[in-house]
Parts: structure tokens; sequence; C-alpha cells
């Protein structure tokens, strides 16, 4: 069955306070679903400033970040542990493919944004330890 959801009323209930944050490296950080098929999920988040989901990465998904409101940054390391931040803002899509450690952070006063991803049964989320930067 389809669904239509309005994504300007996703971020309202988020504001609304109506929504309990998840925990997240013990921080409130607020998120809704947006949708779920057998194959695919996709959830909305609210990040403040200051907010972070800590490096990690999954062995077999793809994460979909689609930009909805305010700025965020999202970190990738390489094989090696180089960064490259890649800044994102409303309607901006970036992917981040299997095995690619990421972190997400608000880098403004707000940062929304809708996360998909599939192949939902392969799930998982491993905690990376990035590099400490070397110093020149």
């Amino acid at each position: 069955m389809v669904k239509t959801k309005e994504l300007n009323a996703l971020v309202d209930l988020l504001d609304s306070g109506a929504v309990a944050p998840v925990e997240v490296d013990g921080q409130p950080i607020l998120c809704v679903s947006v949708y779920e098929t057998a194959r695919s999920q996709a959830e909305m988040y609210l990040l403040r400033p200051g907010q972070r989901i800590p490096p990690h990465k999954h062995s077999a998904i793809d994460d979909v970040f689609v930009g909805v409101r305010g700025h965020g940054r999202i970190r990738i390391w390489d094989g090696v542990g180089k960064h490259v931040d890649h800044m994102i803002g409303a309607g901006s899509v970036l992917v981040v493919e299997p095995g690619n450690p990421h972190e997400v952070s608000c880098a403004g006063d707000e940062f929304c944004y809708v996360l998909t991803q599939s192949p939902k049964e392969q799930y998982d989320s491993v905690s990376y330890s990035a590099p400490e930067p070397v110093a020149s």
C-alpha cells in the first residue's frame, strides 16, 4: 500500500516536542519514521547545534542522506584514515556506500535530514574509531 507523507509535517512534528528523543552516544536525538518496506527504511533526524551521530560504518547497506532543513556535515573516512567533509543542506543528496566510515553532525542552528537505508535486511552498524589527526 502506498501512503504519502509530507516532509514539512514531519519536521513540524519533530519541532513540536511531541516526539520523544532517542539516545545516541549520550545525546537526545529527535527522529521519526518516514517509511518502511520489506527492502528499505527511512527516518527523519533533527540535529541541534553540537549534536552528532558518531563515526560508524555499515557492512552491506547504502545510507542515502537527503537534506531537508538547515546545514550539516557528513565526514567520510577513506581506507587509510583520511577524511573528507561533505556539507549538506536542504535539497542536497549524499550517498555513503557500504564499508565507508562516516559521521553526521549539525553545522549550524539545526540539521534536518532524511536517511534512507537499503537493503534493510542486511542492516548493521559498526563503531569506527577515527584516527587522530597527524600534527604538521
